[in-house]
């Protein structure tokens, strides 16, 4: 895992980090520290593939201890952590090639050993009751869904990027694969992802938010002519409509 792939996990984080978890674990726990003990755990504990399929399996059982009195404010404050931080894992999974027997659980245990600003990660693999061979691709787009013909964003009228890839990050930071020059918007600012045969745009917990026909959404299915705002920046996202000698689209299933 190279330092390109924790330092997107490390971005899907820093909201979280630097609000729920800087009240929480003060400023010495920083979302480097939370994305790459997650990554290590994840990857020491990578089995072979199996049942014909190349990917490495990744663990699905993460125990995250912490400090008592910082368990006891995010069982009252934050029970819906567990799930958040299960969805990081299925992103960072499927980043790197790896898959999933069923989806991540993520329990917080507290240890009076692990001083307030620190927290322990470890994950090993458990059997899933329901079914021992899903695979958590939250990425991946069914074979029956034909995806969108040149799909592609027109950035502030002057420059188009072609959607080529399955997801497409927006944001200030040089790592997006859209970079905006624009001091209103986050560092990673929104998400374009393909799912079931089109692009959803997701909202990366933004500071200004991402509007789309002038509405604030958090995620919205994008349609040919669809104007979206993030900062001061316009983006319009077109796509060509089908012909009946081409009904498929171009980018294909990963």
């Amino acid at each position: 895992m190279n330092d390109q792939q924790i330092s997107r996990l490390e971005a899907r984080l820093e909201k979280l980090v630097e609000g729920m978890f800087a009240l929480v674990f003060g400023k010495r726990l920083q979302a480097h520290d939370i994305a790459l003990q997650l990554a290590r755990s994840m990857e020491d504990g990578v089995i072979a593939p199996q049942a014909g399929d190349p990917r490495p399996i990744a663990p699905n059982f993460y125990s995250i201890a912490i400090n008592p009195d910082v368990h006891r404010y995010i069982l009252n404050r934050h029970p819906a952590l567990t799930d958040i931080l299960s969805s990081q894992v299925v992103e960072l999974a499927t980043s790197v090639g790896y898959r999933l027997n069923s989806r991540p659980i993520v329990e917080i245990i507290a240890n009076e050993k692990i001083p307030p600003g620190h927290v322990l990660v470890k994950a090993h693999h458990v059997r899933d009751s329901y079914d021992t061979t899903a695979i958590m691709q939250p990425i991946r787009t069914s074979a029956d869904h034909a995806a969108p013909i040149n799909p592609q964003l027109i950035i502030a009228s002057q420059k188009s990027v072609l959607l080529d890839q399955p997801m497409i990050t927006i944001g200030r930071s040089h790592d997006n694969h859209i970079i905006l020059d624009d001091p209103f918007a986050s560092r990673y600012h929104a998400q374009v992802r393909l799912r079931f045969g089109c692009f959803t745009l997701f909202d990366a917990d933004s500071q200004s938010g991402t509007y789309v026909n002038d509405v604030r959404v958090r995620e919205h299915r994008l349609q040919s002519g669809d104007v979206i705002r993030i900062g001061k920046t316009s983006l319009v996202y077109m796509e060509d409509t089908p012909s009946p000698e081409n009904p498929t689209g171009t980018i294909d299933n990963v």
